[in-house]
Protein backbone atom coordinates (compact mmCIF):
# COMPACT_ATOMS: atom_id res chain seq x y z
CA UNK A 1 0.00 0.00 0.00
CA UNK A 2 1.07 3.32 -0.71
CA UNK A 3 0.76 5.35 2.31
CA UNK A 4 1.88 9.46 2.12
CA UNK A 5 1.49 11.38 5.64
CA UNK A 6 1.74 14.86 5.12
CA UNK A 7 4.10 16.49 6.88
CA UNK A 8 1.64 18.48 9.59
CA UNK A 9 -0.03 15.63 10.35
CA UNK A 10 2.37 13.54 11.97
CA UNK A 11 0.20 13.59 15.40
CA UNK A 12 -2.46 11.51 13.60
CA UNK A 13 -0.20 9.13 12.10
CA UNK A 14 -1.42 5.87 13.70
CA UNK A 15 -0.13 3.51 16.45
CA UNK A 16 2.28 0.59 15.74
CA UNK A 17 -1.41 -1.04 16.33
CA UNK A 18 -2.87 0.78 14.13
CA UNK A 19 -4.87 2.46 16.63
CA UNK A 20 -5.90 6.20 15.75
CA UNK A 21 -5.86 9.12 18.04
CA UNK A 22 -8.93 10.14 19.94
CA UNK A 23 -9.54 13.07 19.02
CA UNK A 24 -9.22 12.35 15.25
CA UNK A 25 -11.78 10.07 15.56
CA UNK A 26 -13.97 12.41 17.50
CA UNK A 27 -13.40 15.05 14.74
CA UNK A 28 -13.90 13.10 11.96
CA UNK A 29 -17.09 11.13 13.18
CA UNK A 30 -18.75 14.54 13.76
CA UNK A 31 -19.46 14.82 10.34
CA UNK A 32 -21.76 12.03 10.94
CA UNK A 33 -24.45 14.11 12.90
CA UNK A 34 -24.60 16.27 9.70
CA UNK A 35 -24.75 13.31 7.37
CA UNK A 36 -27.58 11.90 9.46
CA UNK A 37 -29.90 14.86 9.74
CA UNK A 38 -29.47 15.26 5.89
CA UNK A 39 -30.10 11.77 5.17
CA UNK A 40 -32.81 11.01 7.86
CA UNK A 41 -34.75 14.07 7.38
CA UNK A 42 -35.20 13.96 4.20
CA UNK A 43 -35.81 10.35 4.05
CA UNK A 44 -38.45 10.48 7.21
CA UNK A 45 -40.15 13.10 5.81
CA UNK A 46 -40.12 13.69 2.00
CA UNK A 47 -42.88 11.94 0.66
CA UNK A 48 -45.71 13.03 3.70
CA UNK A 49 -43.96 16.64 3.30
CA UNK A 50 -44.66 16.41 -0.57
CA UNK A 51 -47.89 14.33 -0.85
CA UNK A 52 -49.90 16.08 2.44
CA UNK A 53 -48.05 19.85 2.25
CA UNK A 54 -47.63 20.46 -1.07
CA UNK A 55 -50.27 18.50 -2.32
CA UNK A 56 -48.33 16.24 -4.68
CA UNK A 57 -50.53 13.70 -5.65
CA UNK A 58 -48.42 10.41 -4.02
CA UNK A 59 -47.64 8.36 -7.18
CA UNK A 60 -46.01 11.37 -8.70
CA UNK A 61 -44.26 12.63 -5.23
CA UNK A 62 -43.00 8.99 -5.21
CA UNK A 63 -41.89 9.28 -8.65
CA UNK A 64 -40.01 12.73 -7.88
CA UNK A 65 -38.35 11.30 -5.33
CA UNK A 66 -37.26 7.99 -7.41
CA UNK A 67 -36.38 10.62 -10.54
CA UNK A 68 -33.83 12.92 -8.12
CA UNK A 69 -32.19 9.91 -7.23
CA UNK A 70 -31.49 8.47 -10.61
CA UNK A 71 -28.94 11.54 -10.83
CA UNK A 72 -26.78 9.61 -8.79
CA UNK A 73 -25.93 7.16 -11.59
CA UNK A 74 -24.27 9.89 -13.09
CA UNK A 75 -22.58 11.67 -9.69
CA UNK A 76 -21.89 8.94 -7.60
CA UNK A 77 -18.86 6.95 -9.61
CA UNK A 78 -17.91 10.19 -11.45
CA UNK A 79 -17.12 12.02 -7.50
CA UNK A 80 -15.70 8.39 -6.36
CA UNK A 81 -13.09 8.14 -9.24
CA UNK A 82 -12.48 11.69 -9.20
CA UNK A 83 -11.57 11.42 -5.35
CA UNK A 84 -9.72 8.24 -5.54
CA UNK A 85 -7.38 10.39 -8.68
CA UNK A 86 -7.32 14.23 -6.89
CA UNK A 87 -3.76 14.93 -5.74
CA UNK A 88 -3.52 18.02 -3.53
CA UNK A 89 -1.52 18.59 0.35
CA UNK A 90 -4.93 18.82 2.24
CA UNK A 91 -5.29 15.01 0.45
CA UNK A 92 -7.73 13.49 -1.52
CA UNK A 93 -10.80 13.73 0.11
CA UNK A 94 -11.17 17.07 2.07
CA UNK A 95 -11.87 19.32 -1.00
CA UNK A 96 -14.72 17.56 -1.86
CA UNK A 97 -16.22 17.63 1.82
CA UNK A 98 -15.86 21.17 1.95
CA UNK A 99 -18.02 21.91 -1.18
CA UNK A 100 -20.45 19.22 -0.14
CA UNK A 101 -21.25 20.75 3.56
CA UNK A 102 -21.98 23.71 1.95
CA UNK A 103 -24.14 22.40 -0.78
CA UNK A 104 -25.71 20.32 1.29
CA UNK A 105 -26.89 22.70 3.77
CA UNK A 106 -28.50 24.68 1.41
CA UNK A 107 -30.36 22.05 -0.23
CA UNK A 108 -31.67 21.18 2.58
CA UNK A 109 -33.02 24.29 3.51
CA UNK A 110 -34.19 24.88 -0.25
CA UNK A 111 -36.20 21.51 0.06
CA UNK A 112 -38.68 22.38 3.13
CA UNK A 113 -38.85 25.83 1.63
CA UNK A 114 -40.66 24.91 -1.31
CA UNK A 115 -42.95 27.67 -2.60
CA UNK A 116 -46.70 27.20 -3.67
CA UNK A 117 -46.90 27.74 -7.68
CA UNK A 118 -50.39 26.71 -8.48
CA UNK A 119 -50.06 23.85 -10.03
CA UNK A 120 -49.07 20.28 -8.44
CA UNK A 121 -46.69 19.82 -11.57
CA UNK A 122 -44.95 22.99 -11.44
CA UNK A 123 -44.14 22.22 -7.52
CA UNK A 124 -43.21 19.02 -8.36
CA UNK A 125 -40.33 20.57 -11.07
CA UNK A 126 -39.25 22.54 -7.99
CA UNK A 127 -39.20 19.61 -5.70
CA UNK A 128 -36.78 17.63 -7.91
CA UNK A 129 -34.61 20.30 -9.14
CA UNK A 130 -33.74 20.34 -5.10
CA UNK A 131 -33.53 17.00 -4.54
CA UNK A 132 -30.94 16.86 -7.32
CA UNK A 133 -28.79 19.11 -5.56
CA UNK A 134 -29.72 17.39 -2.22
CA UNK A 135 -28.58 14.36 -3.77
CA UNK A 136 -25.05 16.21 -5.58
CA UNK A 137 -24.28 17.74 -2.32
CA UNK A 138 -24.48 14.28 -0.41
CA UNK A 139 -22.57 12.52 -3.05
CA UNK A 140 -19.99 15.35 -2.65
CA UNK A 141 -19.30 14.91 0.81
CA UNK A 142 -20.61 11.45 2.10
CA UNK A 143 -18.42 9.51 -0.58
CA UNK A 144 -14.99 10.98 0.34
CA UNK A 145 -15.80 11.04 4.10
CA UNK A 146 -16.77 7.60 4.27
CA UNK A 147 -13.46 6.43 2.21
CA UNK A 148 -11.17 8.20 4.86
CA UNK A 149 -11.07 5.46 7.16
CA UNK A 150 -9.70 3.04 4.75
CA UNK A 151 -6.66 5.40 4.86
CA UNK A 152 -6.62 6.37 8.36
CA UNK A 153 -5.57 2.89 9.57
CA UNK A 154 -5.00 -0.71 8.67
CA UNK A 155 -5.77 -2.12 11.68
CA UNK A 156 -8.57 -4.94 11.41
CA UNK A 157 -10.81 -3.96 14.95
CA UNK A 158 -9.42 -0.04 14.73
CA UNK A 159 -11.89 -0.07 11.57
CA UNK A 160 -14.90 -1.00 13.76
CA UNK A 161 -13.68 1.27 16.31
CA UNK A 162 -13.44 4.28 14.30
CA UNK A 163 -17.56 3.61 12.44
CA UNK A 164 -18.96 2.89 16.52
CA UNK A 165 -17.67 6.34 17.19
CA UNK A 166 -19.60 7.60 13.96
CA UNK A 167 -22.34 5.56 15.33
CA UNK A 168 -22.68 7.70 18.37
CA UNK A 169 -22.99 10.88 15.66
CA UNK A 170 -25.64 9.24 13.61
CA UNK A 171 -27.29 8.05 16.87
CA UNK A 172 -27.79 12.01 17.68
CA UNK A 173 -27.87 13.15 14.31
CA UNK A 174 -30.83 11.03 13.63
CA UNK A 175 -32.40 11.80 17.15
CA UNK A 176 -32.47 15.21 16.09
CA UNK A 177 -33.94 14.66 12.32
CA UNK A 178 -36.64 12.19 13.64
CA UNK A 179 -36.93 13.22 17.42
CA UNK A 180 -36.30 16.79 17.46
CA UNK A 181 -37.87 17.61 13.85
CA UNK A 182 -41.36 15.60 14.56
CA UNK A 183 -41.71 17.53 18.10
CA UNK A 184 -40.83 21.03 16.71
CA UNK A 185 -43.25 20.21 14.13
CA UNK A 186 -45.79 19.56 16.36
CA UNK A 187 -45.02 22.04 18.52
CA UNK A 188 -45.17 24.85 15.29
CA UNK A 189 -48.21 22.78 13.68
CA UNK A 190 -47.29 20.10 11.54
CA UNK A 191 -49.68 20.51 8.60
CA UNK A 192 -48.18 23.93 7.99
CA UNK A 193 -46.12 24.42 5.38
CA UNK A 194 -44.20 27.52 6.94
CA UNK A 195 -43.44 25.08 10.03
CA UNK A 196 -41.38 22.84 7.50
CA UNK A 197 -39.61 25.75 6.30
CA UNK A 198 -38.37 27.12 9.93
CA UNK A 199 -37.23 23.69 10.83
CA UNK A 200 -35.44 22.83 7.47
CA UNK A 201 -33.65 25.86 7.85
CA UNK A 202 -32.78 25.01 11.50
CA UNK A 203 -31.66 21.92 10.52
CA UNK A 204 -29.56 23.00 7.70
CA UNK A 205 -27.71 25.38 10.13
CA UNK A 206 -26.68 22.26 12.19
CA UNK A 207 -25.66 20.27 8.86
CA UNK A 208 -23.10 23.09 8.02
CA UNK A 209 -21.33 23.37 11.73
CA UNK A 210 -21.30 19.68 11.79
CA UNK A 211 -20.09 18.69 8.73
CA UNK A 212 -16.94 21.90 8.77
CA UNK A 213 -16.24 20.79 12.19
CA UNK A 214 -15.19 17.08 10.38
CA UNK A 215 -13.97 19.46 7.86
CA UNK A 216 -11.01 21.02 9.67
CA UNK A 217 -10.66 18.21 12.15
CA UNK A 218 -9.45 15.67 9.35
CA UNK A 219 -6.41 17.88 8.55
CA UNK A 220 -3.95 16.05 10.55
CA UNK A 221 -5.56 13.06 8.89
CA UNK A 222 -3.21 9.95 7.47
CA UNK A 223 -4.47 10.12 3.53
CA UNK A 224 -2.79 7.80 0.74
CA UNK A 225 -1.75 7.97 -2.93
CA UNK A 226 -3.62 5.97 -5.22
CA UNK A 227 -0.55 3.90 -6.04
CA UNK A 228 -0.92 2.55 -9.96
CA UNK A 229 -3.49 4.21 -12.16
CA UNK A 230 -4.94 3.16 -15.20
CA UNK A 231 -3.73 5.98 -18.30
CA UNK A 232 -6.75 6.43 -19.42
CA UNK A 233 -8.82 9.70 -18.95
CA UNK A 234 -12.31 10.80 -18.41
CA UNK A 235 -14.61 7.94 -18.89
CA UNK A 236 -12.77 4.82 -20.32
CA UNK A 237 -11.24 5.51 -16.44
CA UNK A 238 -14.42 5.77 -14.49
CA UNK A 239 -15.38 2.69 -16.38
CA UNK A 240 -11.82 0.85 -15.72
CA UNK A 241 -12.21 1.46 -11.99
CA UNK A 242 -15.24 0.57 -11.82
CA UNK A 243 -15.36 -2.77 -13.97
CA UNK A 244 -12.18 -3.75 -11.25
CA UNK A 245 -14.47 -2.95 -8.26
CA UNK A 246 -17.44 -4.94 -9.96
CA UNK A 247 -15.27 -7.85 -10.06
CA UNK A 248 -14.50 -8.14 -6.04
CA UNK A 249 -16.95 -11.29 -5.27
CA UNK A 250 -16.32 -10.08 -1.49
CA UNK A 251 -17.92 -6.99 -2.68
CA UNK A 252 -20.74 -7.81 -4.38
CA UNK A 253 -22.12 -10.24 -1.81
CA UNK A 254 -21.75 -7.27 0.71
CA UNK A 255 -23.34 -4.49 -1.38
CA UNK A 256 -26.26 -7.21 -2.14
CA UNK A 257 -26.72 -7.51 1.34
CA UNK A 258 -26.87 -4.08 1.56
CA UNK A 259 -29.63 -3.42 -0.60
CA UNK A 260 -31.57 -5.96 0.23
CA UNK A 261 -31.24 -4.86 4.15
CA UNK A 262 -31.88 -0.97 3.16
CA UNK A 263 -34.65 -1.37 0.88
CA UNK A 264 -36.47 -2.04 4.07
CA UNK A 265 -35.16 0.07 5.86
CA UNK A 266 -36.21 2.98 3.33
CA UNK A 267 -39.71 1.58 2.02
CA UNK A 268 -40.61 1.75 6.41
CA UNK A 269 -38.76 5.32 6.68
CA UNK A 270 -41.00 6.61 4.05
CA UNK A 271 -44.28 5.21 5.49
CA UNK A 272 -43.30 5.24 9.05
CA UNK A 273 -44.84 8.92 9.84
CA UNK A 274 -47.94 8.00 8.26
CA UNK A 275 -48.16 4.74 10.14
CA UNK A 276 -47.90 6.43 13.51
CA UNK A 277 -50.85 8.83 12.84
CA UNK A 278 -53.16 6.89 10.76
CA UNK A 279 -52.81 3.23 11.75
CA UNK A 280 -51.50 3.96 15.51
CA UNK A 281 -53.62 6.89 16.54
CA UNK A 282 -50.55 8.07 17.80
CA UNK A 283 -48.81 11.99 17.12
CA UNK A 284 -45.91 13.13 16.41
CA UNK A 285 -44.73 13.56 20.15
CA UNK A 286 -44.80 9.75 20.51
CA UNK A 287 -43.03 8.97 17.55
CA UNK A 288 -40.46 11.62 18.58
CA UNK A 289 -39.95 9.75 21.97
CA UNK A 290 -39.69 6.55 19.70
CA UNK A 291 -36.74 8.50 18.03
CA UNK A 292 -34.76 9.31 21.21
CA UNK A 293 -35.04 5.97 22.88
CA UNK A 294 -33.64 4.17 19.01
CA UNK A 295 -30.90 7.22 19.56
CA UNK A 296 -29.62 6.47 22.91
CA UNK A 297 -30.19 2.22 22.56
CA UNK A 298 -27.40 2.85 19.31
CA UNK A 299 -25.08 4.71 21.53
CA UNK A 300 -25.53 2.23 24.16
CA UNK A 301 -25.23 -0.60 21.32
CA UNK A 302 -22.08 0.77 19.14
CA UNK A 303 -19.41 -0.19 22.04
CA UNK A 304 -21.18 -3.46 22.96
CA UNK A 305 -21.54 -4.83 19.49
CA UNK A 306 -17.77 -3.97 18.69
CA UNK A 307 -16.95 -6.14 21.59
CA UNK A 308 -18.82 -9.08 20.14
CA UNK A 309 -17.38 -8.64 17.18
CA UNK A 310 -13.86 -9.12 18.62
CA UNK A 311 -15.19 -12.32 20.11
CA UNK A 312 -17.57 -13.95 17.43
CA UNK A 313 -16.20 -12.07 14.27
CA UNK A 314 -18.14 -9.16 12.20
CA UNK A 315 -20.02 -11.57 10.25
CA UNK A 316 -21.82 -13.70 13.17
CA UNK A 317 -22.43 -10.00 14.49
CA UNK A 318 -23.95 -8.80 11.41
CA UNK A 319 -26.33 -11.99 11.96
CA UNK A 320 -27.58 -11.06 15.19
CA UNK A 321 -28.62 -7.58 14.07
CA UNK A 322 -29.97 -8.65 10.84
CA UNK A 323 -32.53 -11.33 13.01
CA UNK A 324 -33.57 -8.99 15.26
CA UNK A 325 -34.27 -6.37 12.49
CA UNK A 326 -36.28 -9.09 10.88
CA UNK A 327 -37.86 -9.45 14.20
CA UNK A 328 -38.74 -6.35 14.68
CA UNK A 329 -40.53 -5.91 11.48
CA UNK A 330 -42.83 -8.33 12.08
CA UNK A 331 -43.54 -6.76 15.55
CA UNK A 332 -46.00 -3.97 14.30
CA UNK A 333 -48.09 -6.47 12.41
CA UNK A 334 -49.35 -7.19 16.14
CA UNK A 335 -49.93 -3.57 16.57
CA UNK A 336 -52.87 -1.63 16.15
CA UNK A 337 -54.66 1.51 17.22
CA UNK A 338 -53.75 2.61 20.84
CA UNK A 339 -50.72 0.57 20.97
CA UNK A 340 -49.01 1.02 24.65
CA UNK A 341 -46.35 3.84 24.15
CA UNK A 342 -44.04 1.53 26.38
CA UNK A 343 -44.16 -1.57 23.69
CA UNK A 344 -44.11 1.35 20.66
CA UNK A 345 -40.90 2.35 23.05
CA UNK A 346 -39.43 -1.47 23.12
CA UNK A 347 -39.10 -1.47 19.49
CA UNK A 348 -37.14 1.03 19.18
CA UNK A 349 -34.59 -0.66 21.62
CA UNK A 350 -35.10 -3.57 19.09
CA UNK A 351 -34.23 -1.21 15.88
CA UNK A 352 -31.24 0.08 17.35
CA UNK A 353 -29.77 -3.08 17.56
CA UNK A 354 -30.22 -3.78 14.26
CA UNK A 355 -29.53 -0.20 13.24
CA UNK A 356 -26.07 -0.79 14.66
CA UNK A 357 -25.19 -4.09 13.20
CA UNK A 358 -26.56 -2.53 9.87
CA UNK A 359 -24.02 0.14 9.89
CA UNK A 360 -21.07 -0.69 11.65
CA UNK A 361 -20.30 -4.08 10.87
CA UNK A 362 -21.63 -3.22 7.15
CA UNK A 363 -19.47 -0.06 7.13
CA UNK A 364 -16.11 -2.34 8.79
CA UNK A 365 -16.42 -5.05 6.06
CA UNK A 366 -16.19 -2.78 3.20
CA UNK A 367 -13.15 -0.87 5.00
CA UNK A 368 -11.82 -4.70 4.90
CA UNK A 369 -12.63 -5.23 1.22
CA UNK A 370 -11.25 -2.30 0.13
CA UNK A 371 -7.41 -2.75 2.27
CA UNK A 372 -7.79 -6.24 0.67
CA UNK A 373 -8.00 -4.91 -2.78
CA UNK A 374 -5.40 -1.62 -2.37
CA UNK A 375 -3.16 -5.00 -0.91
CA UNK A 376 -3.83 -7.62 -4.03
CA UNK A 377 -3.64 -4.73 -7.04
CA UNK A 378 -1.50 -2.27 -5.78
CA UNK A 379 -4.62 0.46 -6.11
CA UNK A 380 -5.98 2.61 -4.01
CA UNK A 381 -9.98 2.50 -5.11
CA UNK A 382 -12.06 3.92 -1.56
CA UNK A 383 -13.70 6.40 -3.93
CA UNK A 384 -14.67 3.91 -6.53
CA UNK A 385 -16.21 1.26 -3.76
CA UNK A 386 -17.91 3.77 -1.60
CA UNK A 387 -19.46 5.28 -4.86
CA UNK A 388 -21.18 2.00 -5.44
CA UNK A 389 -21.75 1.66 -1.80
CA UNK A 390 -23.44 4.79 -1.28
CA UNK A 391 -25.04 4.36 -4.68
CA UNK A 392 -27.07 1.52 -3.72
CA UNK A 393 -27.95 3.73 -0.54
CA UNK A 394 -29.46 6.25 -2.55
CA UNK A 395 -31.18 4.00 -5.06
CA UNK A 396 -33.22 1.80 -2.14
CA UNK A 397 -34.00 5.11 -0.80
CA UNK A 398 -35.41 6.23 -4.07
CA UNK A 399 -37.55 3.04 -4.59
CA UNK A 400 -38.70 2.71 -0.80
CA UNK A 401 -40.93 6.37 -1.00
CA UNK A 402 -42.05 5.33 -4.89
CA UNK A 403 -43.40 1.65 -3.37
CA UNK A 404 -45.30 3.33 -0.52
CA UNK A 405 -46.64 6.11 -2.97
CA UNK A 406 -48.34 4.40 -5.44
CA UNK A 407 -49.59 1.79 -2.85
CA UNK A 408 -51.10 4.83 -1.39
CA UNK A 409 -52.38 5.87 -4.26
CA UNK A 410 -53.82 2.43 -5.18
CA UNK A 411 -55.26 2.10 -1.52
CA UNK A 412 -57.09 5.67 -2.57
CA UNK A 413 -55.58 7.96 -0.18
CA UNK A 414 -56.69 11.33 0.10
CA UNK A 415 -53.89 13.69 0.03
CA UNK A 416 -56.52 16.84 0.27
CA UNK A 417 -56.70 15.60 3.83
CA UNK A 418 -54.84 16.59 6.55
CA UNK A 419 -52.91 13.73 6.51
CA UNK A 420 -53.72 12.88 10.34
CA UNK A 421 -57.51 12.18 9.35
CA UNK A 422 -57.54 8.12 9.30
CA UNK A 423 -58.89 6.92 5.90
CA UNK A 424 -59.46 3.48 6.51
CA UNK A 425 -58.84 0.27 6.15
CA UNK A 426 -57.08 -0.22 2.63
CA UNK A 427 -54.46 2.65 3.77
CA UNK A 428 -54.12 1.08 7.15
CA UNK A 429 -53.49 -2.68 5.07
CA UNK A 430 -50.49 -0.36 2.36
CA UNK A 431 -49.09 1.07 5.55
CA UNK A 432 -48.47 -2.39 7.38
CA UNK A 433 -47.31 -3.62 3.86
CA UNK A 434 -44.50 -1.28 4.20
CA UNK A 435 -43.45 -1.03 7.62
CA UNK A 436 -44.36 -5.00 8.21
CA UNK A 437 -44.46 -7.62 5.70
CA UNK A 438 -41.91 -6.49 3.18
CA UNK A 439 -38.90 -5.09 5.25
CA UNK A 440 -38.94 -8.75 7.11
CA UNK A 441 -39.23 -10.48 3.38
CA UNK A 442 -35.95 -8.02 2.59
CA UNK A 443 -34.58 -8.97 5.65
CA UNK A 444 -34.82 -12.56 5.39
CA UNK A 445 -33.41 -12.24 2.00
CA UNK A 446 -30.01 -9.90 3.28
CA UNK A 447 -29.40 -13.12 5.41
CA UNK A 448 -29.78 -15.54 3.32
CA UNK A 449 -27.38 -13.59 1.27
CA UNK A 450 -24.87 -12.87 4.16
CA UNK A 451 -24.14 -16.78 4.65
CA UNK A 452 -22.03 -16.50 1.75
CA UNK A 453 -19.60 -13.66 2.90
CA UNK A 454 -16.18 -14.95 2.96
CA UNK A 455 -13.79 -12.59 3.81
CA UNK A 456 -12.62 -13.04 7.62
CA UNK A 457 -9.68 -11.39 10.09
CA UNK A 458 -8.20 -14.49 9.32
CA UNK A 459 -8.24 -14.71 5.75
CA UNK A 460 -6.99 -11.06 5.36
CA UNK A 461 -3.92 -12.10 7.78
CA UNK A 462 -3.62 -15.50 5.69
CA UNK A 463 -3.18 -13.23 2.78
CA UNK A 464 -1.19 -10.21 4.14
CA UNK A 465 1.49 -12.75 5.05
CA UNK A 466 1.30 -14.24 1.41
CA UNK A 467 2.24 -11.05 0.46
CA UNK A 468 5.04 -9.75 2.15
CA UNK A 469 6.48 -13.44 0.90
CA UNK A 470 6.24 -12.29 -2.29
CA UNK A 471 7.53 -9.11 -1.75
CA UNK A 472 10.77 -10.78 -0.38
Amino acid sequence: MSASIASDAQSAVPKPDGQLPFGLKLGWASGAFGVAILMNGISGLILLFAASILQIEPWLAGLVIFLSKMVDVVTDPIVGVWSDRHKGPKGRRRPFMLWGSIMGAVSFALIFSAPELGSQYLTAAYLFLALCLYAFAYTLYNIPYLAMPAEMTDSYHERSSIHAYRMVFVSLGAMIASSGVKAALEWLGKTEAQSYAIVGLACAVLILVSTMIAYFATSTARFTEAGETSTKSGAAQVVDEFNAVKQNKHFLRLISVKFAQLLGVQVTGAAFAYFFVQSLGRDFNVLALFGIVVSVSTIIFSPLLVRLSKRIGKKNSYYIAAGVNILYALSWSLASEGEPVWAILLRGVLVAVAFTGNVVMAMSMLTDIINEDAERSGVRREGAFTALYSFVEKLTGAVGPLIVGVALSFAGFNNKLPFDVPQGDNVDTALLMSVSWLPALFGLIAVWILSGYKLTEDDLKSKAIAQDKNEA
